[in-house]
């Protein structure tokens, strides 16, 4: 029983933000399901060894490591779908269409791009099945960071995978914020040469018009990048 809560622990952070399968989209009762089922699984497959004879302030340090440890594996792996989340934002942004929102898959409503593009990666992992990988990878850090083992955690790793993350949505958003950089630059030289000209109402519907176009041609660029370097950015999985 000791063992199972500590398994628990762990794991409840990585399957509650797991891309796809902890949205809330997702009913709790499959949630928990899921999480029990992968508990008892590891607790009866002899993976997880816990430390004999402990006391009750022990295991509740034990207890405290491994959710800290769970905390931050499930965080390395939500940032998959927050660096579309990311991405999506900073492209609506630059095309007119930041007010308009979505279904709420977190804990917020997000743009309808930021939606389109965690919807798909979601898909994308589920077909590949990462949630396979993932589970198999946990079995194979209770190796290399058994329970309680919170000191051979990096916790550095976490702030570095976070950082990674933002940089690498910035840069698939990139070639928007530059055409919007270029629509700025364009419409401060109308204005120039023509004060007169209402130059926002002309410019405002080619901007969102060529930020729909160039998005339709590049969304399957921009999740086909996105899926060969994720698992990079996680750096566990």
């Amino acid at each position: 029983m000791i063992l199972f809560m500590l398994i628990v622990a762990r794991l409840t952070f990585v399957v509650f933000l797991m891309p796809g399968i902890g949205d809330q989209t997702v009913p709790m009762r499959v949630r928990m399901s899921l999480l029990l089922g992968v508990a008892t699984l590891f607790a009866m497959s002899g993976i997880v060894t816990a430390p004999v004879d402990i006391s009750i302030a022990n295991f509740v340090g034990l207890l405290g490591a491994e959710t800290i440890i769970g905390l931050g594996l499930g965080v390395l792996l939500r940032t998959s779908i927050w660096i579309l989340n990311m991405a999506g934002s900073l492209i609506a942004q630059t095309i007119g269409l930041s007010q308009m929102l979505g279904i709420a898959l977190d804990a917020e409503a997000q743009t309808v791009v930021s939606n389109m593009l965690a919807m798909a990666g979601a898909v994308l992992l589920l077909s590949a099945d990462y949630h396979v990988s993932v589970f198999v990878r946990l079995a194979e850090i209770y190796i290399e960071i058994p329970v309680g083992g919170l000191t051979q955690f990096d916790q550095s790793f976490v702030i570095e995978g976070m950082f990674n993350a933002i940089k690498f949505a910035v840069l698939i958003a990139w070639p928007f914020v530059a055409i919007n950089l270029l629509y700025n630059i364009s419409l401060g030289f109308i204005n120039k040469a023509l004060p007169s000209l209402m130059v926002a109402f002309v410019g405002a519907p080619f901007m969102i018009g060529a930020g729909f176009v160039l998005l339709a041609i590049s969304v399957s660029t921009i999740l086909i990048v996105w899926m060969d370097r994720v698992s990079g950015s996680i750096g566990w999985w």
